[in-house]
């Protein structure tokens, strides 16, 4: 009997040990030691400057002992608070009120604690502020309602596991389970109706020291996106994106392109799928007057779609409606315009070789020279050649056309006045000449303006873009007085200013006076081997472009995050250059046979000049009614003088005065009239 109390006592002490152990391993997080040392390391660890323990009101008294807010307020030198509430808008308040710096406590040793989680998780309150929940993480899937456990919140989990210790006596071996470990997780949901993807941090092991935590950001570490699928918007846009002929509900796939070589990437890194349609007004997007907005945009906007995947251009106007990813590229708008053929000049053909002010200069030079070369033959007294104006003049104006000289002057300073005017008449021949064959072989690049300020100047071409991109935006609301004279003097006053498709603007830009701005990728990649237009230098509204996400997106962090290592690793550069197109050279131009047109200005010189010749005729005739006669008979009279000997005749050359250098010029003149008979009445001989 003895034997039998003893051992009947030996199997209750077992019992109450096996009790009061499974009593000490189901405890609460906080009740147990090893949770206490582990909240007091979590807490020093992080160096948060106060710690908010949210509980339920009908349970604040049990959940936290105050020995654990005393340690850990001595230990990590924060304030810890017990906030007790009742709903998540307490939750909200206490967030709204605290630094953003203070660490959130929820627990999950009660199904009233857990049902407060799941509010709280349910108000989105879990990814702008940092979280610890400690608990079992089993509890949250034993519940009706599943906590919404964002891809992009910030909850860390602590729960602690249990490990066997094996006790061997005499006659008996047990087995005892006690926690020994707490295991630190992170878990998030990409879709809510899938499991939650639970990864491992760390465990601790009660040691001391600092706990484990994520060496990331939480955006590189949550790369699995499996089972999430995407809603895709999207435009063509070479060289970013080419689609499929799109079905009756606009429905596509997208071929090929930089945009979708990334995309590609993205996905074989995160593991979603996708389906993408385009915009039912086939726009990129700008904003109404009512507010709303069209396009891709349109489509983020209203939730009909969860990314753009183009190269939709950055703005701050559309960065306040959507939600903008690392950028591909940098790009730029220029200009477009009808490509300047050969001589397309018709007044100007013969006449624009010179500036108006090279003209001015050439026409007041043949004016003035001729009067110093009359005055240095006439003042200078070893000059023999006697020089009228008349000859000066046909001397200048024959220099012109590269023709010599009759006169023999002597004298230097007339022979400097000679050879200045036949060398300035040879530059001017030889730039005017050069710039004349250039015409004719070599088509000019230039279109007469550089800038939108200088065509607005010009004001000889309309203006036109596509509608409903980043320009139609820009150019309605553009505070910089040279955009808006442009939207206001070449966009508005015509109806057909702006098209929709870009092939439309090329084709007004090949067949009228029309510049069509667009966007240089689109231009080389379509338009880049059309030697019928060119783009002007000069590039407007340079901003990134890219993709888009729906506003406030949790996926935009992650995309940013692989977007950033493949720009860092020169993937975004590399596939860049493969979707570059083949340029052609527009310099080769085919001959171009010089038609009427073409020298319309010189034969209009030469109408003009027989029109004048026609004019000054009947001058002439008057003239010779007037003077010439008289002098022509003068002249018959003097003849005939000296066939009778009533003349004398004209001494030798050698013995005029002109060869001696003391005669003066009017004795000169003296001297070349003196001989003239006095003049005879008309019929007197």
């Amino acid at each position: 009997m003895m034997v039998m109390k003893i051992m009947m006592a030996m199997v209750v002490m077992v019992v109450m040990m096996m009790v009061m152990a499974g009593e000490e391993s189901t405890s609460a997080f906080l009740h147990h030691s090893l949770g206490r040392r582990f909240f007091i390391a979590f807490v020093a660890t992080h160096e948060t400057p106060g710690v908010n323990i949210f509980v339920p009101r009908e349970s604040a008294g049990s959940s936290v002992p105050l020995g654990v807010m005393r340690e850990v307020a001595a230990a990590g030198g924060c304030s810890v608070a017990v906030v007790a509430v009742t709903s998540p808008d307490q939750v909200t308040a206490t967030l709204a009120r605290d630094s953003a710096r203070t660490l959130n406590v929820a627990l999950l040793d009660t199904p009233q604690q857990v049902a407060m989680f799941v509010e709280v998780s349910e108000a989105s309150l879990l990814s702008e502020r940092s979280w610890l929940v400690l608990g079992d993480l089993q509890a949250l899937d034993d519940t009706e309602r599943r906590p919404v456990l964002a891809i992009d919140n910030m909850v860390t989990f602590a729960s602690l596991e249990d490990s066997e210790n094996v006790t061997t006596t005499t006659n008996t071996t047990k087995t005892v389970t006690a926690p020994s470990r707490v295991i630190v997780r992170e878990a998030y949901s990409v879709v809510d109706d899938t499991p939650l993807k639970v990864e491992t941090l760390g465990v601790w092991l009660g040691g001391g020291g600092r706990v484990p935590e994520a060496k990331e950001h939480w955006s590189d570490r949550r790369t699995n996106l499996t089972g999430l699928h995407l809603r895709c918007t999207t435009m063509p846009q070479a060289p970013f994106v080419y689609t499929s002929p799109p079905d009756r509900d606009l429905n596509v796939n997208i071929t090929g392109g930089f945009a979708k070589e990334i995309w590609d990437a993205l996905q074989e890194i995160l593991g979603f799928t996708y389906s993408c349609r385009l915009p039912w007004d086939r726009t990129f997007g700008v904003v109404d007057a009512d507010g709303s907005w069209s396009g891709l945009v349109g489509e983020l906007v209203e939730g009909h779609a969860d990314v753009v995947v183009t190269a939709l251009d950055h703005n701050d106007e559309r960065a306040k409606a959507v939600t903008f990813v690392t950028g591909l590229r940098e790009i730029g708008y220029s200009m477009v315009v009808r490509r300047p053929g050969l001589m397309e000049q018709t007044w100007t053909s013969f006449t624009s070789e010179l500036l108006p002010e090279a003209w001015l200069g050439t026409i007041a030079f043949v004016v003035l020279a001729p009067p110093f070369l009359v005055l240095c033959a006439c003042y200078s007294p070893f000059e023999t050649e006697r020089v009228t104006f008349k000859d000066a003049y046909i001397l200048a104006i024959g220099a012109f056309a590269v023709q010599g000289s009759w006169l023999e002057v002597r004298s230097v300073s007339t022979r400097i006045v000679f050879i200045t005017i036949f060398m300035a008449t040879l530059v001017v021949y030889a730039h005017y000449t050069s710039a004349l064959v250039s015409l004719l072989t070599v088509a000019s690049t230039s279109v007469g303006f550089s800038s939108l300020q200088e065509l607005v100047q010009d004001g000889s071409y309309r203006f036109g873009f596509k509608s409903g991109t980043l320009l139609e935006q820009e150019f309605r609301k553009a505070h910089h007085s040279v955009f808006r004279d442009v939207w206001e003097e070449l966009v508005l006053p015509h109806a057909d200013s702006l098209v929709t498709e870009d092939h439309q603007g090329i084709a007004k830009a090949t067949k009228e006076k029309y510049v069509y701005m667009m966007e240089d990728n689109m231009y080389r990649s379509n338009y880049g081997n059309n030697c019928l237009v060119m783009q002007v230098r000069g590039r407007y509204f340079t901003t990134q472009t890219g993709m888009a996400l729906r506003r406030h997106s949790p996926l935009t962090k992650i995309l940013d995050a692989q977007l950033i290592k493949f720009r860092d690793g020169g993937l975004l550069s590399r596939a860049w250059r493969r979707w570059q197109p083949m340029m052609t050279h527009c310099t080769a131009q085919s001959v171009v046979a010089i038609e009427l047109n073409h020298l319309f200005t010189a034969f209009l010189l030469l109408l003009l000049g027989m029109i004048l010749s026609v004019v000054i005729l009947p001058c002439e005739r008057l003239h010779w009614r007037v003077v010439g006669r008289l002098k022509t008979v003068r002249a018959q009279q003097i003849q005939v003088m000296r066939r009778k000997g009533l003349v004398s005749p004209l001494p030798p050359p050698q013995d005029l005065p002109a060869a001696s250098g003391d005669i003066s010029l009017m004795g000169r003149l003296r001297y070349s009239t003196q001989y003239s008979p006095p003049f005879a009445p008309f019929g007197t001989l």
